[in-house]
């Protein structure tokens, strides 16, 4: 799986990765907040301390939110093709 490069947050809950094989994009992590809840990252003081932790391939936040790069890269695959085939969410 290739490896994060770089992850930026955003003030809407949503992060920008990129992964060393090119492969970028933004994903909404809003749903995934709620349904988890994850109230602390709602705060974008605290989701703005995002962070990569290269011993374990995940993305981090200071309160103990972890998630799964290779699950994310994944989503990030998805939604790049499903925009190059013109695909909109809301159809499937």
């Amino acid at each position: 799986m290739p490896r994060l490069v770089s992850v930026k947050p955003n003030d809407s809950l949503k992060i920008f990765l990129r992964y060393e094989d090119g492969v970028e994009g933004h994903i909404d992590l809003s749903k995934t907040i709620d349904r988890n809840g994850f109230d602390e990252l709602r705060d974008y003081s605290q989701f703005s301390k995002i962070y990569f932790d290269e011993h374990t391939d995940e993305l981090c936040w200071p309160c103990g939110v972890r998630m799964c790069t290779n699950a994310l890269y994944r989503q990030v695959s998805l939604l790049s093709l499903m925009n190059r085939l013109k695909i909109s969410i809301d159809n499937v």
